[in-house]
This record gives structure tokens, sequence and C-alpha cells, in this order.
């Protein structure tokens, strides 16, 4: 069986690449479309991340478990699921070219919903859970990278000015298809033709056992997108393009959290299974790994917002710098809620799960109703992490219950690594930004690892015997 290592070093490299490219199309879809484009293509791609996780319900989540512990189910369970998805996106497409009818907004925003359906069923043919069930990292990275390529070349040929906002939903949708065509290429030769079957009793078996995960998925993604619907309802698409850019940085930071659950959750469903006496030593690793990778770049980022900003999208949008010192700690809190959350379903605790996640969802929704009328862009940053703040209380609880981390004192190193960077960055903020990163890097980078706060053992740890 591959080890972790091999595959967050595939999984890292091929998420790094594709979101760099996903990172620089954000960058030219900001600057040729305007604050005003810019929002409400935040806005629509907001409400299309809805249907793309209507498409789910859990499925991807338990097969990827199922396929961890049993790689001979890929195929039967690829034969039910892919018509299943493609069904539930008939109909999230459907309710999105309803809400494009009726929502009284102009029409380049009708467009733009209408048009991003068609991604959402183009989502439903994603098969990537078969390669992260069997630890296959590296064809899941390849998709990915070839993805976001195609999604940026296409930008820059198709969206020229502000007109082109329909443009990027195509590009987006042809994008993922390529991205598809390239897991069935690898599929195939390995599995065959999926079988598909259409049986109804298998489907209402599989929603059964994934519909907590689900129901969780869908008020996750209420959580993390709704202080951009909101603004986009009740206020201009001007402070939506605003909120948009900070998100937009804060959503490439949170390639770290991608990498490290998609790493995690096939490796704590095999401990959970055949080493669950290892299991406090495999969470207290991850965990000093989360702090280690996350907290510098919150710090960076508070001391850097406003010329980062300025850097990449162009100086009308220097004012987000108060939404992304705020935002920007969502990047630890959600490591460690995908540390306890995933920890939680590889025990086969979706209940407790949808719980916790229902009750943290439930709280950011009534802040944000609160805080994006009276505070603007700055309300819904905080909403969203005040919500996560509650969510991670709820996890991190019942995680403890079930294991004890094993936790020793070199939780301090990123701490004090930290520091060092912090007063070095603040120091060479007036430098030129790139050198005045790098100079932040280095220093932090040699403090953990003079001070151990990551060995190759820990990152070795979790490979099978």
């Amino acid at each position: 069986m591959r080890g972790p290592v091999r595959n967050a070093s595939y999984l890292l490299a091929g998420e790094a690449t594709s979101r760099i490219f996903g990172f620089l199309t954000t960058a030219v879809l900001a600057r040729r479309l305007g604050v005003d484009g810019f929002g409400q293509v935040g806005f629509a791609a907001a409400v299309m991340a809805y249907g793309v996780v209507s498409t789910d319900l859990g499925l991807v989540t338990v097969a990827t478990r199922s396929v961890a512990r049993d790689r001979s189910q890929a195929g039967d369970l690829v034969g039910s699921i892919l018509p299943l998805r493609l069904l539930l996106g008939l109909v999230a497409a459907a309710v999105m070219v309803l809400i494009a009818v009726v929502l009284p907004k102009p029409a380049s925003v009708k467009w733009l919903l209408g048009l991003y359906s068609l991604a959402v069923i183009a989502q439903s043919f994603l098969i990537e859970w078969v390669f992260v069930g069997s630890e296959r990292m590296g064809f899941v990275s390849v998709a990915r990278v070839v993805t976001n390529c195609a999604y940026f070349a296409l930008v820059l040929v198709l969206v020229r000015n502000s007109g082109a906002t329909p443009f990027v939903p195509v590009a987006f949708t042809i994008a993922t298809l390529l991205g598809v065509l390239v897991l069935f290429a690898v599929y195939v030769p390995r599995f065959g033709l999926p079988r598909l079957r259409f049986g109804r009793l298998r489907w209402r078996e599989l929603i059964k056992s994934a519909w907590p995960i689900g129901a969780a998925s869908l008020l996750t993604q209420l959580h993390v997108n709704l202080g951009l619907v909101l603004l986009g309802l009740i206020a201009t698409f001007q402070q939506t393009g605003i909120y948009n850019s900070a998100f937009r940085l804060v959503f490439f930071l949170m390639t770290l959290d991608r990498v490290f659950y998609t790493v995690f959750f096939p490796v704590v469903s095999r401990f959970m299974k055949d080493r669950p006496e290892r299991l406090p030593e495999l969470v207290g690793t991850a965990a000093r790994i989360v702090l280690a990778l996350s907290i510098p770049f919150c710090v960076g980022a508070s001391i850097l917002a406003r010329p980062v900003l300025e850097a990449v999208f162009s100086s009308a949008y220097a004012v987000a710098f108060p939404v992304l010192l705020i935002m920007v700690w969502l990047l630890p809190l959600s490591m460690f809620n995908s540390l306890c959350g995933y920890t939680l379903l590889a025990a086969g605790k979706e209940r407790r799960f949808l719980r916790n996640t229902a009750i943290g969802v439930g709280t950011a929704v009534v802040l944000n109703l609160v805080t994006v009328p009276l505070l603007g862009p700055p309300g819904a940053a905080a909403a969203l992490v005040a919500g996560e703040v509650i969510l991670l209380v709820l996890m991190s609880r019942d995680l403890l219950g079930m294991v004890r981390p094993k936790i020793d004192l070199r939780v301090v190193a990123p701490i004090a690594a930290v520091a060092a960077m912090a007063v070095v960055v603040f120091l060479l903020r007036g430098m030129n930004l790139v050198g005045c990163i790098g100079f932040g890097a280095l220093t932090y980078s040699v403090l953990i690892l003079l001070l151990r706060g990551i060995t190759a053992e820990d990152i070795g740890f979790a490979r099978t015997e």
C-alpha cells in the first residue's frame, strides 16, 4: 500500500500547481472584470457551489472510506454512484435555472447562474474519490492540474473585459470536463468500463448511509458561501467583489486543508480498523503538523494584507484588507476541524458529525443575518470565522471523548518559529513584497527544522508497515 508521504507529495505538488493556476485565473478575472463584475461572478459561483455539493450528499466520502478499506469495491461503487450523482446534478442544475429566472437581478447575473448550472452537471462525473480511497493521489493531482491549466488558458482567451462575464462559467465547465476525461482515461485500463446500475434499492442504501455526511456537507457549504451570497443579494456587487477578493486569497491558502484531509482520511480510516492502539499518536502528530503549516500564513497575511491585495488584484481591492485580516484565521480553524471531523467519520460517527455541523452552521447563519446588513464584508468575514470556532469546540469535544491525542513539548516549536518570522516580516515590510515573504519563509523554515517542530519521522509516521 502506498505510504502517505508519497501521497502527500503527489497531492501537494498537484494542488500547489493547480491552485497557482487557479490563483492566476482569479487575479486575471479581478483585473479584467473590475470590482463589480468580479462580485457578480463570485456570487454566481457561490450559488453553483451549493449545486455541486448537492450532487454529492456524502456519497463521495462514504465511497472513499469503503475503497480505503476494500479496494475491490471500487468498480461496483462507480457503477452505482455515477448515475445517481448525474441524476442529482440534473436536479440541482434545474433548480439553479429556476433561481436565475425568478431572481430580481441584472441579466448578466441570470446568465451566469444559468451557465454555471452546466458546471454542476459536469462536476457530477468526477471520480477522484476512487483514487483518493485507493491512495493513488498522483492521478488526482494530474487531473486537477489539467483542469486548472485549461481554465486559466480559456479565461485568458475568452474573458477580455467586464462584458465577458458569461464566458467565465463556460470556461470553467469545459475545464472540468477535461479533468473528468483524464480521470476516466486512468480508470478504464485499471477497472474497465463502468457498468452503470440504476437500481433504486442500491441507491436507497447508499443514500441512507451517506445522508448524514451529505447534510453536513450542505451545511458546511452554506456556512462557507453564505456571506458571499448575502452580499450579492442585499448589498452592491461592488461590496461583493471586495469580499470576494479576500475570500479567494484565503481559498488559495485552503489548499493546505484540502491536501491534509484528502491524505488524512484514508490513513485514519486504516488506523481505525487495523491499528486503533496507535490512533492517539497519529492524531497528536497530525495536530502538530496542522499547527506548523497554518499559523505562519495567518501571521504573515496579517502583517502584509494590504500590499498583498494590491499586488494580486490591483489597488482597487486594497480596501479589502480588514476582511482579509479576519478571514485568514479560517485556515487553522478549518484544518483542525478537518482533523477532528474526519477522525469522527473514520470511526463511523456520521450523526455526531452532522449534529456538530448543524449547530455551528446554524450559529453562523444567525450571525451572518445580523452582521452582513450592519457591517458589510467585514461582518460576513467575522461570522464565517465565528462559526468555524464554534464548530471546532464541538468537534474537538467529541474527538477527545473518543481518543486522547499524544502531544509533546514540540508543539511549542511552531509558535516560537512564527514569532521570529513575524519580527523579520514586520521589519522588512517596506521592501519588495516577494523578498519580504521570502526572508520570512526562510526564517520560519530554518527554525521549525532546528526546533524539530516537524520531522521526517512525523510525516512518515503513518506509512503502512
